[in-house]
Protein backbone atom coordinates (compact mmCIF):
# COMPACT_ATOMS: atom_id res chain seq x y z
CA UNK A 1 0.00 0.00 0.00
CA UNK A 2 2.48 2.33 0.94
CA UNK A 3 4.37 2.26 -2.58
CA UNK A 4 0.96 2.70 -4.45
CA UNK A 5 0.69 5.67 -2.37
CA UNK A 6 3.96 7.10 -2.85
CA UNK A 7 4.42 6.24 -6.58
CA UNK A 8 0.77 7.84 -7.15
CA UNK A 9 1.88 10.79 -5.30
CA UNK A 10 5.36 11.27 -7.13
CA UNK A 11 3.04 11.11 -10.45
CA UNK A 12 0.83 13.73 -9.71
CA UNK A 13 4.07 15.89 -8.54
CA UNK A 14 5.48 15.09 -12.36
CA UNK A 15 2.02 15.81 -13.95
CA UNK A 16 2.49 19.46 -11.75
CA UNK A 17 6.06 19.98 -13.26
CA UNK A 18 4.61 19.59 -16.83
CA UNK A 19 2.09 21.73 -16.68
CA UNK A 20 4.25 24.43 -14.57
CA UNK A 21 5.36 25.40 -17.78
CA UNK A 22 1.83 26.77 -18.84
CA UNK A 23 0.55 28.03 -15.45
CA UNK A 24 3.48 29.86 -14.17
CA UNK A 25 5.24 30.63 -17.63
CA UNK A 26 8.31 28.72 -17.41
CA UNK A 27 9.65 29.77 -20.97
CA UNK A 28 12.63 28.91 -23.11
CA UNK A 29 14.76 25.12 -22.83
CA UNK A 30 13.78 25.52 -19.05
CA UNK A 31 9.98 25.05 -20.01
CA UNK A 32 11.20 21.98 -22.18
CA UNK A 33 13.00 20.22 -20.35
CA UNK A 34 9.52 20.59 -17.42
CA UNK A 35 7.12 19.25 -20.12
CA UNK A 36 9.50 16.53 -20.98
CA UNK A 37 11.23 15.51 -17.32
CA UNK A 38 7.48 16.42 -15.74
CA UNK A 39 5.99 13.68 -18.36
CA UNK A 40 8.20 11.43 -17.97
CA UNK A 41 8.09 11.07 -14.36
CA UNK A 42 4.30 10.98 -14.25
CA UNK A 43 4.25 8.05 -16.71
CA UNK A 44 6.91 6.31 -14.87
CA UNK A 45 5.64 6.77 -11.39
CA UNK A 46 1.90 6.00 -12.76
CA UNK A 47 3.40 2.66 -14.54
CA UNK A 48 4.91 2.03 -11.02
CA UNK A 49 1.49 2.34 -9.21
CA UNK A 50 -0.12 0.34 -11.93
CA UNK A 51 2.48 -2.44 -11.11
CA UNK A 52 2.13 -2.61 -7.68
CA UNK A 53 -1.36 -2.62 -7.92
CA UNK A 54 -2.01 -5.47 -10.15
CA UNK A 55 -0.05 -7.97 -7.07
CA UNK A 56 2.80 -7.49 -9.09
CA UNK A 57 6.11 -7.65 -6.81
CA UNK A 58 7.37 -3.51 -6.30
CA UNK A 59 9.80 -2.63 -8.90
CA UNK A 60 12.74 -1.17 -6.91
CA UNK A 61 14.90 -0.15 -10.30
CA UNK A 62 11.74 2.30 -11.45
CA UNK A 63 11.92 3.51 -7.50
CA UNK A 64 15.14 4.29 -8.09
CA UNK A 65 14.76 6.14 -11.59
CA UNK A 66 12.20 8.18 -10.12
CA UNK A 67 14.24 8.92 -7.19
CA UNK A 68 17.32 10.39 -9.04
CA UNK A 69 14.76 12.02 -11.96
CA UNK A 70 13.40 13.94 -8.50
CA UNK A 71 17.09 14.78 -8.06
CA UNK A 72 17.78 15.93 -11.70
CA UNK A 73 13.75 18.30 -11.14
CA UNK A 74 15.30 20.24 -8.12
CA UNK A 75 18.95 20.49 -8.99
CA UNK A 76 18.16 21.45 -13.27
CA UNK A 77 17.35 25.22 -13.26
CA UNK A 78 20.82 25.94 -11.51
CA UNK A 79 22.88 23.45 -12.73
CA UNK A 80 22.01 22.96 -16.24
CA UNK A 81 19.91 26.26 -17.55
CA UNK A 82 21.79 28.88 -14.87
CA UNK A 83 17.80 29.76 -14.23
CA UNK A 84 17.58 32.51 -11.37
CA UNK A 85 13.98 33.23 -11.09
CA UNK A 86 12.73 32.36 -7.41
CA UNK A 87 9.47 30.96 -8.75
CA UNK A 88 10.83 28.26 -11.14
CA UNK A 89 13.75 27.49 -8.27
CA UNK A 90 10.84 26.76 -5.75
CA UNK A 91 8.32 24.60 -7.99
CA UNK A 92 11.11 22.44 -9.03
CA UNK A 93 13.43 22.37 -6.10
CA UNK A 94 10.26 21.52 -3.72
CA UNK A 95 8.91 19.52 -6.42
CA UNK A 96 11.86 17.55 -7.44
CA UNK A 97 13.01 16.86 -3.60
CA UNK A 98 9.08 15.78 -3.01
CA UNK A 99 9.45 13.30 -6.07
CA UNK A 100 12.85 12.04 -4.24
CA UNK A 101 11.83 11.58 -0.38
CA UNK A 102 8.34 9.58 -2.37
CA UNK A 103 11.03 7.60 -4.28
CA UNK A 104 13.50 6.57 -1.71
CA UNK A 105 10.13 5.37 0.74
CA UNK A 106 8.90 3.98 -2.05
CA UNK A 107 11.94 1.65 -2.37
CA UNK A 108 11.82 1.00 1.41
CA UNK A 109 8.30 -0.05 0.89
CA UNK A 110 9.47 -2.12 -1.81
CA UNK A 111 12.22 -3.80 0.27
CA UNK A 112 9.95 -4.51 3.24
CA UNK A 113 7.52 -6.05 0.93
CA UNK A 114 9.78 -8.14 -0.60
CA UNK A 115 10.70 -9.67 2.90
CA UNK A 116 7.57 -9.95 3.86
CA UNK A 117 6.95 -12.10 0.64
CA UNK A 118 10.15 -13.75 1.52
CA UNK A 119 9.26 -14.94 5.20
CA UNK A 120 5.60 -15.96 3.92
CA UNK A 121 6.23 -18.49 1.85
Amino acid sequence: MLVERTAGLSAALGAFVMVSTAVFTVTGTMGIHNVLVGGLTAFLASVHAYRTGEQRSPSIVLAAILAVLGIWIAVAPTVAFGVERELVLGINGVAGALIAILSLAGIYGSIKTSSANTTAA
